[in-house]
């Protein structure tokens, strides 16, 4: 009995974890025209200015968030601010997702992804290139992509959940 108990909330943990993984991703992708402050888009601001969620380092710190019953707070309506605010109201609260230990994770990054012929700072670049009608041609042809990975740690770090979606784009000129 207390095997199939434990299995349920794991279960529930994991689909819980699905879903909160799925709706960052929509928030990026669905915003991704936003502009704000020195950031050109959406993705951008995310690029400088990753997500991390730190409740799971002291759980009993993080039980009741500040933005309870409002996650998108009151104070600034500033759309980046407010996703990231909701983000962190969600996934900083015992309500929607636990934790078992310490090594469990919750944060989005963007990655900025470029050719070799990209003048962007600060980007990985990528100069593989595959064979194509006898031709090289380089794997990214665009002049920037941004990446975005969603990554969740369950079970004490044991269950890792990634998510990749390609968040914007930039084409070459």
């Amino acid at each position: 009995t207390n095997y199939s108990v434990q299995s349920i909330y794991s279960s529930g943990e994991r689909t819980k974890a699905n879903y909160l993984t799925n709706m960052i991703a929509e928030d990026v992708i669905g915003h991704k025209n936003v502009v704000t402050g020195s950031a050109r888009n959406f993705s951008d601001y995310l690029f400088e200015n990753a997500f991390n969620s730190d409740f799971c380092e002291d759980p009993a710190a993080g039980t009741a968030s500040a933005n309870r019953g409002n996650v998108y707070g009151e104070d600034e309506v500033d759309g980046p601010l407010m996703k990231q605010r909701k983000w962190q109201a969600l996934l900083n609260n015992r309500d929607y997702l636990n934790c078992k230990g310490v090594n469990e994770r919750r944060n989005f990054r963007v990655f900025k992804l470029g050719s070799k012929w990209s003048l962007e700072p600060d980007i990985l670049v990528n100069e593989n290139t595959r064979p194509i009608d006898g031709a090289d041609i380089p794997y990214i042809t665009d002049d920037l992509i941004y990446i975005g990975r969603v990554q969740m740690n369950l079970n004490d770090g044991k269950k890792r959940k990634y998510l990749y979606c390609q968040t914007d784009y930039v084409l070459k000129p």
